[in-house]
């Protein structure tokens, strides 16, 4: 702590919040698979203006309406890759890789 290095303990520390964090990110594909049946319907009905980019305040309002009541701030920051304050649909894409298996293997 505070030298400049990273110990083993918090190396494993970081290990297990990328854990969390692709564990929220793999139930919020899935609330939108089960939802929406694919990922193209999902983006469809959070980006309702067409703009092809969310912001962070139009996609939390947009998971509150479609009743995601999960890390959306924590989703929202990874999907943001780019970290220029919007999602992109490039960047939403990216959840892709998420998919259950069972759920890509049969699209």
């Amino acid at each position: 702590g505070g030298e400049g290095s990273v110990s083993r303990e918090e190396w494993a520390i970081l290990g297990q919040l990328w854990k969390e964090f692709e564990q929220s990110i793999r139930e919020f594909v899935h609330f939108l698979m089960f939802t929406f049946g694919d990922l193209s319907e999902a983006w469809a009905a959070l980006d309702d203006d067409g703009s092809q980019e969310l912001s962070e305040e139009e996609f939390l309002m947009a998971v509150e309406t479609i009743g995601y009541f999960g890390p959306a701030k924590v989703v929202y920051a990874l999907l943001d890759s780019s970290d220029d304050g919007n999602i992109s649909v490039e960047e939403f894409g990216v959840l892709e890789k998420y998919k259950p298996s069972n759920l890509a293997e049969s699209k």
